[in-house]
This record gives C-alpha cells, structure tokens and sequence, in this order.
C-alpha cells in the first residue's frame, strides 16, 4: 500500500517520502480513511509504529482544503512533556514545508511572549503552559476543529486528567478528536476516552492479549545482579566501555542524573543529560549533542525522556530496575525501532529480583541472567531451586575425624548406639525415692478402701 492509496493530497504524499517513509505503517492505514471521513479515533499501538503520522497526515489533508488565516489555531496536539511535543512539531513542520499551513508549540521553559506572537494554525502544546494561555485569554478556541490527545496514558499517570477535561469543555463546537495511547486495556483509559469522544473509531496494534508484541520485536533483554550501588557503577562502567554504541541510561530519580553523569565522564565519551526542570534550552541542547553524536550517552529519568525517538539508540540500560511493567516496556522501546536491533540491559540488586520476574511474566519474554567474571557474580538461587542443587562431597562431608575416614554410618547403627552419660552412672546404687513414694501412696488408697 501507498500513501496515494489513503487519497492523501499529492503534496502530503510527496512530505511523506521525502521523510524517508516509503509506506504507511498498519496504524497509519487503518486510522487515516477513518480520521478524513471526520470519525473521533480511540488507537492504541506500541510505541515507534507511527502514530504520530496517524494523527497528522489526516488532520494536515483537512486543513489543506479548507485555507484559513494563517493566526487561525485550527488543530491543537496535547502532549505529556516538553521533548515530545517538540518532536511532534518538527515532524508537522516537515509535512507541512510545502502547504500554507503554519506549525507552532507552547511549552514550559521557553518564552511566553515569543510563543504568543507565533501561533500557528497547528499549535502542539503541554497541558499547564496551554491552560496558562487559555485562562489569560492569549489563545482563542473558536476556531478548533481537531483536538490530538497523544500518550493519553502517560497524561492519566502524571495527574493531567482533570486538567485536560478542563481544556475540552472550553471548546466552543463541534470537533474532531483523536486519542492515542500506548495501551488501552485500562478501566481510567476507557473511562476517560468515553468523556472526550463521541462514538469513536477503534484500534488496538499489539495490545489486549498479545503482551509480547509490545516489546521490540528484536529487542535483547539482559539482566545482571549487583550486591550494592558501587557495584552497579562498576558494571555499567565496564558495560559502556565494552559497547561503544549510542546508549540512554535511566535512572529514577532527577538527582541521580547528574550524579550518575558525573562518575561516568571519565569514559571520554558525549554524556548528556535530561531531566525535568532543566531549562528548554539546556534541554534542546542536550537531546542536539545526543542526536548528533555517533556513540553518545544520554542519562535520563522516565518523565523527562518520555516519547523520546533517536533512530540510532542500541543499548537501554536501567541503572534503576521501574518497579512497574510499562515503564519498563517503555524505556526498552527507546532502542530497536523502525525493525531495527537493540538490547535493554538491566541492573538488578537484591530487593529488584521480584519486580524482574514480575516484567518477564508481563511481557511473556524472559530476561537473560548474566554475570561477568572478576566484576559480578551470578544471580542468587531462589529457594525452591536450592532444594535441586547436588553439593560437592569433600572429605568433611564424608564423615570420620579430620575427614580421613571416608566409610559412611550405617543409619541403623546410629539409632541403636546407647550414649555413657555421667549423670546415669552417678545415680548407680542409690535408692529411687520417686518409686518409694508412690508404692506408699498405693498402700495407703487400698487401706482406705477396705
């Protein structure tokens, strides 16, 4: 299938291939007819299958036919963080180079006014800067005639549902809506979707019952086990200078980023780093030097690299195992996109043992264990595997003094042995005064009795 086959506008067609996309992914051909028929879309899919063209290649074709004022905001994309909005806005600018359609984002850590003076028709924006803008009057809603919310699910776990049910209700007519999530098999997704839609289209890509698919489909899963913290250092040490490729390493906190980062700059490799409350510009910085590099190292936590797409990304290594399944899906589909290759690598101490099988049930995928020698030892035998182990017989274990006598017991030799104690001999010849009283209290019952 082609994209003409979609009946998408031959200059849309023409932005679609010269972004290297030579046909549309199976969410994009199911979703587009749909979405240019006017139909509200409730998709799911994994992540790095498309999604992003789903929603944008049909809402471009709408906006191409009917040409309004260039201030006019038309379309408005509601994305969870900064980087994944800005992602999505250099995507639609692409698609939109050769159209007299304008792109724009509101985001936080950039400037209000310079955001106020370029709104475009299609305005890709974060929940709290787009409520700031809508309170103080500085964006009008008349003209809305498509509302994206993407990575619903993601917004739902930040705490935005409220926030974005206050952005919907201020719309003033009918409009189109679309909603894309990683995952829809929730009671909090359903229940928010029947708020915001009306009798929408659905799709599911590798969701419900097929938990596999939402992993990579080449993806490597590895897992190796530290005693503490410093060991984990040092394997992920050793790890980054065995594999020179470009890597994210996650951790899970903010604080840890830049400590993390700090240990490991004597790699001399790019080591940039993202975390949430960095200014934009420090973060357009880092994600510049990242993309740009050949085998750079991006620390990051989950909330600050959420949606992140780096082509290039091998190795995803968790320098804190998430305690929840999705994230862990998540973080490992930064690497293996676009059928490409990729390993997740995990750091796994003691506590995080139950979490790492509770992923692999998840996930329907096991994770290999591994040690490296002189570095790290091999995962810990659970108990119900140490009642199976076979131990080694040595000389002790053979019995006899010193272990020089190899014969085994006989069993029941053992049990008839009688032991020479002490306290029986000094007892030998000495009246028993316990006997005494009770032949004596026998005489005086029968006494009584007759």
């Amino acid at each position: 299938m082609l994209f003409e086959d979609l009946d998408l506008p031959e200059q849309i067609c023409k932005a679609c291939y010269e972004q290297g996309w030579d046909n549309p992914s199976p969410i994009q051909a199911i979703v587009i007819p749909q979405a240019l028929a006017g139909k509200d879309i409730l998709g799911a899919a994994p992540t790095g299958t498309g999604k992003s063209g789903a929603f944008l290649l049909p809402a471009i074709a709408r906006l191409s036919l009917d040409k309004k004022d260039l201030n006019t905001v038309r379309m408005i994309v509601l994305e969870p963080t900064r980087e994944l909005a800005l992602q999505v806005e250099s995507v639609a600018k692409k698609l939109c180079a050769d159209l007299n359609i304008s792109v724009s984002s509101i985001t936080g850590g950039a400037t209000r006014d310079d955001q106020r003076e370029k709104l475009g028709n299609i305005v890709i924006a974060t929940v709290g800067r787009l409520l700031e803008f809508l309170k103080k009057q500085w964006l009008s809603v008349d003209d809305i005639e498509i509302l994206v919310i993407d990575e619903a699910d993601r917004m739902l776990d930040m705490g935005f549902r409220d926030d974005v049910a206050k952005i919907t209700r201020q719309l003033s007519y009918r409009y189109q809506t679309m909603l894309f999530s990683a995952t829809l098999d929730t009671y909090a997704i359903d229940e928010f979707a029947s708020l915001v839609l009306n009798d929408p289209f659905e799709v599911r890509l590798g969701s419900g019952d097929s938990d596999d698919e939402k992993l990579p489909e080449l993806l490597s899963s590895r897992a190796y086990y530290a005693a503490n913290e410093l060991q984990k250092l040092k394997i992920l040490s050793h790890l980054l200078t065995t594999n020179q490729e470009k890597s994210i390493v996650f951790v899970r906190t903010k604080d840890k980023v830049a400590e993390l980062a700090a240990k490991i700059r004597f790699l001399k490799r790019e080591v940039s780093t993202l975390q949430g409350d960095n200014a934009q510009s420090l973060r357009n910085a880092a994600m510049r030097r990242f993309i740009d590099s050949k085998d750079g190292i991006l620390i990051a936590t989950d909330v600050a690299a959420r949606g992140l797409d780096v082509k290039d990304v091998v190795f995803v290594y968790n320098f804190d195992l998430p305690h929840n399944s999705t994230i862990y899906i998540h973080r490992a589909g930064r690497t293996a996109r676009a059928s490409q290759k990729g390993t997740v690598v995990s750091l796994v101490l003691k506590e995080d043992i139950l979490y790492l099988e509770r992923i692999e049930r998840y996930t329907k995928k096991e994770i290999q264990r591994r040690a490296i020698k002189n570095l790290c030892a091999a995962f810990p035998l659970d108990d119900s595997k140490k009642t199976n182990v076979i131990k080694k017989e040595t000389r002790a274990s053979l019995g006899g003094k010193g272990g020089f006598d190899r014969k085994k017991k006989n069993k029941d030799e053992k049990a008839t042995r009688k032991k020479d104690r002490h306290r029986d001999r000094k007892n030998i010849g000495k009246p028993d005064f316990a006997e005494k009283r009770r032949k004596k209290m026998q005489r005086q019952q029968l006494a009584s009795k007759e």
